[in-house]
């Protein structure tokens, strides 16, 4: 039972409907849903009925509802007593990502969430080495990455050496990142064969190990190669040119030029989607908090 799942209830009870409740948080309603049940199976009760009008509290639920507006009441209370003013007030962390716009996503339904707060948050776009120094060095307190069968081995045992801890997401084939007038664009996969005549943009390019190969590609025998360093000079030559990347296959609405599309990519392994973080770092309720409205950007993202 946790304080998240106390402010679901009382949102819900607010607009008597679990939607309206998920809009107002930013979140999904499976994840209002899931988070019910799972406090009803908890609790071993029934909190509400769902009927055409709306929700209704069973005399359980209400009495439920009572306390949990009381324990909010509370750890806001608590949190006050505690802490400064200033430092109650301001939500502050850095994140680092690979150039993933779900991570982005994440941190928009983040800001709307908190509009009313204080905020200081960082966040970095890097390669896979990148974002794994960041959280090594806690200069970001989490990272957003991807393991492939190329590099996965290899950084399971750095992560066990070095007291990191991955949480794998979810599992996607990896996908061809091209625009709508591609001549490629119609085909519903694409072999690497198909991809040899036309620009391969990416960002990796410093990496100094064969084990950080982020890409099933070898670029030795690309004849057009375009490196890049961040997602916005990705988005306009995807857009504009024939070029291509290779990657998760997510489209991410308002986060991506819309004349980009995916496509599966034919023979390749899957990617795993992940969060790291150091072993000895406790994670806040804010960033609980923003790595659910990650995995909702996630899931609404995911070829289909």
């Amino acid at each position: 039972m946790t304080l998240q799942q106390f402010r679901y209830i009382v949102e819900i009870s607010k607009h008597n409907s679990i939607s309206k409740a998920a809009s107002a948080l930013y979140v999904t309603q499976p994840s209002i849903s899931k988070a019910v049940q799972e406090l009803e199976n908890d609790l071993g009760i029934t909190i509400f009925n769902r009927t055409n009008k709306g929700v209704v509290f069973t005399k359980e639920g209400a009495e439920l509802l009572f306390y949990a507006k009381m324990l909010l009441e509370q750890a806001e209370s608590v949190v006050y007593h505690f802490k400064k003013q200033k430092t109650t007030d301001l939500i502050k962390f850095s994140i680092s990502s690979q150039h993933y716009g779900f991570a982005i996503e994440a941190v928009a339904n983040l800001m709307g969430y908190f509009s009313e707060r204080k905020y200081e948050l960082t966040i970095h776009e890097g390669k896979t080495t990148e974002v794994i120094d960041d959280v090594y060095a806690s200069r970001s307190i989490l990272g957003i990455l991807s393991l492939t069968d190329l590099n996965k081995s290899f950084f399971e045992r750095y992560f066990i050496s070095n007291s990191l801890v991955f949480t794998p997401m979810a599992s996607l084939k990896q996908h061809v990142f091209l625009r709508k007038e591609h001549p490629l664009a119609n085909f519903q996969s694409i072999t690497l064969e198909q991809l040899k005549n036309y620009p391969y943009l990416t960002y990796q390019k410093d990496d100094m190990l064969l084990h950080f190969a982020e890409e099933i590609i070898n670029v030795d025998n690309i004849s057009k190669l375009v490196y890049l360093k961040d997602r916005g000079a990705m988005n306009d030559l995807l857009s504009n040119t024939n070029g291509y990347n290779l990657g998760t296959g997510c489209i991410v609405d308002n986060h991506m030029n819309p004349n980009i599309i995916s496509i599966p990519l034919e023979g390749s392994n899957l990617i795993q989607v992940g969060l790291v973080k150091r072993k000895d770092v406790f994670l806040s309720e804010e960033l609980l908090l923003y790595i659910d409205f990650l995995t909702a950007a996630l899931s609404k993202s995911t070829p289909k």
